[in-house]
């Protein structure tokens, strides 16, 4: 039996009827199909990932929320005075998606000044900071090259079983290198398993564990998933546009999955990069039947993968046909 996690990704558009009932009822579909935690972004458009997560922890009972914690938005004593709030609060752990920021109109916008390896950097150390206010109730004592702290106390400390977890993403070099400092998980965009194995795997700290952010159309025949998956992401050239300018991307991720869109896009008969071709979405679909979806995934599985972030599973009908998928995989042996 494979040893994995599944997560979900918060719902981040068509919010404006009801956007508190929405992801409430979101998270509660989620905990039914068995998913393990919820992705909250962080981006100058969405809703506030800290309090989306403590949304999540209100209407749920055992999901843990994943949070996008970016370092220019929020000093690292008061990231961790509120993970220790919420964690206090629910007696519920809160995972933490380490970012650096992918968007370069959101960069310009804040006058950021460091470039893409500095941010990594920054990232790191920011990162230390919080571990160990919530680790110990010791004055900090901290002098480094982005932050210093004389004496500093926030009575934060977690006790073990609370303390997050540090997903990082990042495939370039900066990223690796933070990935191995502080990351618990290291999070790609994958690429075609094969390539995968020697792209990303072989160079991965070796107690690190490894996730995945894919979508999964999986339906009875391959006729039928092909068909969902052309109605949930349709062409668009706008998305053909955008997809070879981020092929300039300083993000090694978005700049491979840019080169891997091709005009048709697919490899393995499963994987296809239709989504972010189209811009619907910035991951690869695994798509068709259930058995060959559950095929090919498990063959990341089998390299290694222990968390796979699910994208673009939003309705009752998206739950139900990855569960078919998820649920075979975890009874496999």
């Amino acid at each position: 039996m494979y040893d994995f996690e599944v997560l979900g990704t918060v719902i981040a558009a068509d919010l404006a009827d009801d956007p508190l009932r929405i992801i409430a009822e979101y998270a509660q579909r989620a905990e039914r199909y068995g998913i393990d935690g919820l992705l909250a972004f962080y981006n100058h458009s969405n809703l506030d990932p800290w309090t989306v997560a403590a949304t999540i922890l209100q209407n749920t009972k055992v999901i843990t929320p994943l949070v996008a914690m970016q370092p220019y938005a929020l000093a690292p004593f008061t990231a961790a005075k509120i993970i220790w709030s919420l964690a206090t609060l629910h007696r519920r752990r809160i995972d933490i998606n380490l970012i650096t920021g992918a968007a370069k109109h959101e960069l310009e916008q804040i006058g950021e000044q460091l470039g893409h390896d500095q941010r990594y950097e920054r990232a790191t150390e920011y990162m230390t900071v919080v571990r160990a206010l919530l680790s110990s109730e010791e004055p900090l004592v901290h002098d480094g090259h982005f932050y210093r702290y004389n004496a500093l106390r926030m009575y934060s400390r977690l006790d073990p079983g609370l303390l997050p977890r540090t997903f990082v993403a990042g495939s370039s070099p900066a990223g690796k290198k933070m990935a191995a400092a502080v990351a618990d998980i290291a999070i790609t965009h994958p690429e075609p398993v094969d390539q995968f194995a020697e792209t990303f795997l072989g160079r991965a700290r070796e107690d690190l564990r490894i996730g995945i952010r894919i979508g999964i159309v999986a339906r009875s025949t391959d006729e039928e998933a092909w068909t969902a998956a052309q109605t949930l992401f349709p062409a668009e050239r706008l998305g053909r546009l955008k997809t070879e300018m981020r092929k300039k991307s300083e993000s090694e991720w978005i700049k491979r999955l840019a080169y891997l869109a091709t005009e048709e896009g697919i490899y393995d008969e499963v994987y296809w990069t239709g989504a972010y071709r189209n811009d619907k979405g910035n991951m690869p679909v695994f798509v068709g039947t259930y058995r060959k979806v559950a095929d090919y995934l498990e063959r990341y599985l089998a390299l290694g993968v222990s968390n796979v972030i699910l994208a673009g599973t939003e309705s009752e009908e998206d739950f139900q046909h990855a569960a078919i998928v998820i649920d075979g995989l975890r009874r496999r042996r």
